[in-house]
């Protein structure tokens, strides 16, 4: 299959979380509004104003992904990570141990994928 093919279908595959992080994050907001920020806890407000804008922030990427791909990819690299480790600082000072949230997962590991299949294509050219 063709490498750009492929890094389409990745891209694609990329934007799934980052919608579905946007969609966590109103619901959250609406039925209850509590959220973790590096293990401090927000209610009201403040929470509602941390997810709102930690999901509106990944479909402005989402957007970036379709109209500049490279930066795109470079910000979900950093907006997976951060959350990848925001998890683990949060649930790590709640004492629950190395518990990292399965979503910063899914998605820090199909953004590096991603930027590989980026550099075989830039690489081969």
């Amino acid at each position: 299959m063709n490498k750009k093919i492929v890094e389409k279908i990745v891209r694609y595959i990329l934007m799934i979380p980052l919608m579905l992080n946007f969609l966590d994050s109103v619901f959250v907001s609406y039925i209850n509004p509590e959220s973790y920020f590096f293990g401090e806890k927000l209610v009201g407000f403040a929470a509602i104003v941390y997810l709102l804008t930690s999901g509106i922030v990944g479909v402005i990427i989402v957007y970036f992904l379709f109209k500049e791909k490279s930066k795109g990819e470079i910000l979900s690299l950093f907006y997976f990570g951060y959350f990848f480790i925001e998890s683990l600082i949060t649930n790590l000072s709640l004492g629950l141990g190395f518990v990292i949230s399965p979503l910063a997962q899914i998605g820090l590991g199909i953004s590096i994928v991603l930027l590989v299949i980026r550099k075989m294509i830039i690489d081969s050219t």
